[in-house]
């Protein structure tokens, strides 16, 4: 069958996609950390707490566990960390959110101009939140929404996710607040 390269119609690359596999791996491996939390915390089978919980997003599964964790009350300091690893994903959702349910697009540097030949910028992507026959006037991004990512910055930010993942379950096995890892 020959060599298939992976790109999209928005010209992405295999990079990106790439990327964007790994980075939502990253927030699948935080999900299934917080729910071994609560399947030990409860005395159940995380089977039984994946169950219940697969239909609540990210941050509706980050808010149940710290809510089970006050109510069982577990101490201040354990609660307060695992609030503080759970930040960096939670930092990260709207990049997860658009990843998920968003086109991307190549993105255009604003304000500048340059022959190509001094220097090639980094290639970067956006999310697309408005469907391609909008007319300009018609959808307005926030300034918060307007925002590109480079290779750079998504392998940065993946490697964050696995390296907050990993500190995470090292912090739950020494506090015993997972069953064996």
């Amino acid at each position: 069958m020959g060599n298939v390269q992976m790109e999209n119609k928005a010209g992405l690359g295999e990079h990106h996609l790439l990327l964007f596999g790994t980075i939502i791996q990253g927030f699948a491996a935080h999900e299934l950390l917080m729910q071994r939390i609560m399947a030990h915390v409860l005395g159940t089978q995380p089977a039984s707490v994946m169950l219940l919980t697969r239909h609540l997003p990210f941050e509706g599964k980050r808010m149940a566990l710290l809510d089970l964790l006050r109510h069982r009350r577990v101490p201040r300091d354990q609660f307060d960390r695992v609030g503080a690893y759970l930040n960096v994903p939670l930092a990260l959702a709207r990049l997860r959110n658009d990843i998920v349910h968003s086109v991307w697009t190549k993105a255009q540097e604003v304000d500048s101009i340059q022959p190509a030949w001094i220097l090639e910028p980094l290639a970067r992507v956006k999310p697309i939140h408005a469907t391609p026959d909008v007319s300009p006037g018609e959808f307005i991004e926030d300034e918060d929404e307007k925002f590109a990512y480079s290779l750079d910055d998504l392998t940065e930010i993946a490697a964050a996710l696995e390296n907050n993942r990993a500190n995470f379950a090292a912090y739950l096995a020494e506090v015993r607040l997972v069953d064996k890892l």
